[in-house]
């Protein structure tokens, strides 16, 4: 017998091993989702934009999945100097479109506890500058200071999700 054949007969012979090793530490099922599934949404590229875009330069944010421990937001930006932090949130973020940046870290100073841990105004002290364009990612940990402000003259949007530790 070959040594190629020789490593098949081997590799099959192991398997029965392999899959009953699995099976016995395996955990137990996850216990069912205390909110139920989400029905099939498909939204045209122009409802998306009326959902996150005002005529009057305001920023612009809509909750479009809302659950217990997770919800996403589009999020349209403008000029912004407000810092905010989330002490039980993370922020995964992908730019979607504008021009944009982030000041994130350092130390949040003059915010107000708006509830659940979230403070919100103040400026921010220390932290760290970086422009941010379409197609970048961010995540940003529970309770670090941050500000999203839009490029002067511009508007800067992208899509979040937020998720509850």
């Amino acid at each position: 017998m070959t040594f190629h054949r020789l490593l098949i007969v081997a590799a099959l012979a192991a398997l029965p091993l392999a899959a009953s090793a699995q099976t016995q530490g395996a955990p137990a099922p996850a216990a069912p989702h205390t909110t139920g599934f989400d029905a099939f949404v498909y939204q045209p590229a122009a409802d998306v934009a009326a959902m996150t875009h005002r005529t009057d330069g305001k920023p612009q944010s809509k909750i479009v999945i809302d659950h217990e421990n997770y919800f996403i937001e589009y999020v349209t930006r403008v000029i912004n100097t407000n810092a905010e932090a989330h002490n039980h949130w993370y922020d995964y973020i992908h730019v979607l479109e504008g021009e944009g940046s982030i000041t994130y870290g350092g130390t949040q100073e003059g915010g107000t506890d708006s509830g659940l841990g979230e403070i919100r105004g103040g400026k921010l002290v220390g932290g760290k500058f970086q422009i941010l364009k379409p197609g970048d990612r961010l995540v940003i940990p529970p309770g670090m200071p941050h500000i999203f402000t839009a490029t002067p003259g511009h508007t800067f949007t992208y899509l979040i999700f937020k998720q509850r530790v």
